[in-house]
């Protein structure tokens, strides 16, 4: 078992992105409920780098609120962010079942 290339940030932002597009503004308010506190620069520097990866795919969209035209930046898993998302995923799985058998941490 390899320990996946992928940060805990970016799995994060994979699992928000299982099962549905999302805006990037929404992607960063679920990060702040966790205590994730990046400045948008910095999150938009590292969604681009997930798309340089080919994990996500992003747009942007335009819409009207009130009048003013207002440019989104969407996103959306492909099917290599959903496969790091599987891998790592079954890697933490696995590593806690070697722990609680190991350790005895199932009633824990």
């Amino acid at each position: 078992m390899q320990i996946p290339d992928i940060t805990h940030l970016q799995f994060k932002v994979l699992c928000q992105l299982a099962g549905r597009e999302r805006c990037g503004a929404e992607v960063r308010e679920q990060l702040r409920q966790v205590g994730v506190r990046q400045t948008g620069p910095a999150f938009y520097q590292m969604m681009s780098r997930m798309e340089k990866a080919g994990w996500v795919e992003g747009w942007y969209e335009q819409a009207e609120i009130e009048g003013q035209v207002v440019k989104t930046r969407r996103y959306r898993l492909t099917e290599p962010g959903a496969k790091a998302l599987r891998q790592t995923r079954e890697f933490y799985l696995e590593s806690l079942r070697r722990l609680e058998e190991n350790e005895g941490l199932a009633g824990a």
